[in-house]
């Protein structure tokens, strides 16, 4: 295929480039990829870069303001014809220049982003940026159960809850500083439930996943019928826990949560500039 990068132009997201973005995400994941759940509301937003190639988006990133005045990068996608021809790295090159300007002018004061340990290409190309691994989470994957039952719902009324996290929160694929202004956006993204043997915060922008407050015990089994409630009958979801949590991992693993890949490391990786 002949590509020339040269006729590639960055610039930010409007509402016509909505097909081009459904047909970006279709090569995404297996076709499974979240962006069309965003889509609508990041091009309303600000900082949502498209690359467009003769006429055609086949590229985007966004940026995000999150709590303590941290530029939060995410949503980076090529479609598939067009990976690994530079697309990326101009993506990443002119948010780049963006984000150093909201830095100047005070708008922000520092990046960041999450990532799963084996996106290699992104690892790679934010390194060369200068961000570095700050922490990680593990997330794990559970298959369904038929059985739900309704948990109580809970008003998140502070970070109390998090005590065994570090200092990051994670809220799905997003991560935010462990500090009170973190509160409001927890809270819009999801909610506390309780179950008769723990709590748990589940929450997300796009796809929820269900955060760990306490290590598990074995009654954690019990609470599965009230997890699967938040998700519906049969289908699978993740949770996500803290480094602190580390040797409940073999129990999680009886309990039939698996790694992705099988490795039993650190796999949601933060990185920070």
């Amino acid at each position: 295929m002949d590509f020339d990068l040269s006729k590639c132009i960055v610039r930010t997201a409007k509402p016509s480039d909505r097909d081009d973005l459904i047909r970006v995400s279709r090569g995404i994941w297996g076709g499974t990829d979240y962006l069309p759940l965003l889509m609508d509301r990041w091009i309303a937003e600000p900082w949502f870069l498209v690359c467009e190639y003769l006429g055609k988006v086949i590229g985007c990133l966004k940026l995000s303001l999150f709590p303590g005045k941290v530029l939060w990068f995410e949503g980076l996608r090529v479609q598939k014809r067009f990976q690994n021809l530079g697309v990326a790295t101009l993506l990443n090159r002119q948010s780049f220049t963006l984000a150093e300007k909201l830095l100047r002018e005070g708008t922000v004061q520092g990046f960041e982003f999450c990532t799963y340990y084996q996106n290699h290409e992104s690892l790679h190309l934010t390194k060369k940026l200068g961000f570095k691994v700050h922490t990680g989470f593990y997330v794990l994957a559970k298959r369904g159960v038929k059985a739900t039952l309704e948990p109580e719902l809970l008003p998140l009324q502070d970070l109390e809850p998090f005590r065994h996290y570090g200092s990051h929160i994670p809220c799905a694929w997003q991560s935010l500083h462990h500090i009170d202004e973190s509160l409001s956006f927890l809270s819009a993204r999801g909610k506390m439930v309780r179950t008769p043997n723990a709590s748990y915060y589940v929450g997300g922008s796009h796809e929820h996943h269900v955060t760990l407050l306490e290590p598990p015990t074995p009654s954690m089994k019990l609470d599965f019928p009230y997890l699967q409630h938040l998700f519906g009958s049969r289908k699978s979801y993740n949770i996500i826990l803290p480094p602190a949590f580390k040797d409940s991992l073999p129990l999680l693993h009886e309990l039939g949560f698996r790694f992705w890949h099988g490795e039993v490391l650190l796999n949601m990786l933060v990185l920070t500039l």
